[in-house]
């Protein structure tokens, strides 16, 4: 279809990551039409044979700086960026479609489940994750920015300076422009091993306590800039 072929899929992959091999498979229902940028900070691995139309870019480490990177090298008017550790099925590829061919001015997310490789507990994060998104405005970049390129740009992108937190800033900041954030009616899937190495509690109070920080921070930097 038309609409696809507009969209560029930018995913960071980290040191020694390999979970983005799966996500390909889950992309290649999309069909070659997508632009798919694996914006890494290690050369491509030996042995490993990419889509026709996905490509290997490789910078310097950092989300935010690898995120920017993807923007950069991105052809298409559309940008989705989406972690490596995701997964997806049909229904997002049709939300996509239908927010492209919208061809409207606003920053869209997914609805966000954990999978199975963690606690049980997790799905109680994601429940709070979906509520926090749609009452506050506030969702993660877990939960997969679509956004026009335009606007990205526009935005000036990922703040490169930020550690922790790129996604938070960058929604802080879409939101004081006054353009609208908004759920799409889709789950994107994301690895919940994190809370099985670092433990359920100990990583639920972290994200709180930087939520609240991270958000604050953003808030008084765009308060100083004005």
């Amino acid at each position: 279809m038309i609409a696809i072929s507009q969209l560029s899929i930018v995913v960071p992959i980290g040191p020694g990551d390999t979970s983005w091999q799966v996500l390909l498979n889950d992309l290649a229902a999309f069909g070659s039409s997508p632009e798919i940028i694996l914006s890494a900070c290690e050369p491509q691995p030996d042995g490993i044979e990419l889509p026709e139309n996905a490509c290997w870019l490789c910078g310097a480490q950092g989300r935010a700086r690898q995120l920017n990177n993807g923007a950069q090298k991105a052809q298409r008017p559309f940008i989705w960026f989406v972690h490596a550790d995701t997964r997806c099925g049909e229904e997002v590829r049709t939300c996509l479609l239908h927010f492209i061919e919208s061809d409207k001015d606003y920053l869209g997310y997914f609805k966000l489940s954990f999978a199975a490789d963690g606690p049980a507990l997790t799905q109680l994060n994601a429940c709070a994750a979906n509520i926090r998104s749609k009452l506050l405005g506030l969702p993660f970049g877990d939960q997969g920015f679509i956004v026009k390129k335009s606007i990205f740009f526009a935005m000036h992108g990922f703040d490169e300076t930020i550690r922790l937190g790129e996604d938070l800033d960058f929604v802080v900041r879409f939101k004081a422009s006054g353009l609208p954030i908004g759920e799409l009616p889709a789950m994107l899937i994301t690895s919940a091993r994190r809370y099985r190495q670092q433990g359920w509690l100990k990583t639920t109070l972290r994200h709180l306590w930087l939520t609240w920080q991270l958000t604050r921070q953003s808030k008084q930097r765009l308060s100083e800039a004005s």
